[in-house]
């Protein structure tokens, strides 16, 4: 077992919730019995955020097991994109109801011909892989989403920004000791003078995904979540990637050394 913020890794849902969450106007659909639906208590009570966790527990009782669930899950999914008009709804089962074997790809594609916004379902093998597994392919699965739906549409931007900037990809809720890691990661950058192009999943929107390309390189700084899409934009957009953490002074110089590499390999002028 791993640890993860204080509490051990937990199953592959919390992974996708995790990432589902962190991004803005994101709206997860959980599909479980009652009893795997404590990520919302649990990301109230650590967080202390204004705003309620976008989850919702579509919940797996003894009428979806007599009828099938295929009506209520749909009907939840398009229930929450006319309430909260969200930009995109991520379907999510757990351990529990991944035993009912159920079409959740049907369901999505269903749900989505009645929604306005993005209806994605989470591919991930819930008996085979942990939270942190799970977060870091379902981050992936949401870029390569909307930076495929932005090449279809010719809507990924051509050329780097005019200055040296940066994606940092993996800071997200519940990560330990994320969000003074971001801080830092800003502080450093700054002093470095390469910009902050986007950070993701925390904070941002799903929307601006399609500008990810716009960076001179992606930074990586945890092992657990972030590689899988920087592999993806490295090997699709041709975007190199640093995963080398700034922790302590001989990290954090390897990590400077790297970024000036990757700099002066595109024509920049680093000192």
């Amino acid at each position: 077992m791993k640890l993860a913020y204080w509490m051990y890794a937990g199953p592959a849902h919390i992974g996708t919730l995790r990432i589902a969450s962190s991004f803005k106007n994101v709206h997860a659909i959980m599909h479980a019995p009652l009893g795997d639906d404590y990520f919302n208590v649990m990301r109230s009570m650590l967080e202390r955020e204004r705003n309620y966790t976008p989850v919702t527990a579509s919940v797996v009782d003894r009428n979806v097991l007599a009828r099938g669930s295929q009506e209520k899950v749909v009907d939840n999914i398009v229930r929450k994109d006319q309430e909260e008009t969200p930009d995109l709804i991520v379907l999510t089962p757990t351990c529990t109801s991944s035993i009912l074997q159920e079409d959740l790809e049907n369901f999505v594609d269903r749900a989505q011909l009645e929604s306005k916004g993005d209806v994605m379902l989470a591919d991930v093998n819930h008996y085979r892989v942990n939270e942190l597994q799970a977060a870091d392919s379902t981050l992936n699965q949401i870029v390569q989403y909307y930076i495929g739906k932005a090449q279809r549409k010719g809507q990924l931007p051509e050329g780097k920004t005019e200055k040296p900037s940066v994606n940092i990809i993996g800071i997200s809720t519940l990560g330990f000791h994320n969000q003074h890691d971001c801080r830092e990661l800003k502080r450093l950058m700054t002093d470095l003078g390469i910009e902050i192009n986007e950070i993701i999943p925390e904070g941002a929107s799903v929307q601006n995904l399609k500008n990810l390309p716009k960076a001179w390189f992606n930074l990586v700084p945890y092992r657990e979540v972030g590689l899988m899409a920087a592999r993806y934009l490295e090997k699709e957009l041709g975007m190199p990637y640093i995963d080398i953490t700034p922790m302590g002074v001989v990290e954090t110089a390897r990590c400077i050394r790297k970024i000036q590499e990757v700099l002066k390999a595109q024509g920049a002028e680093v000192d």
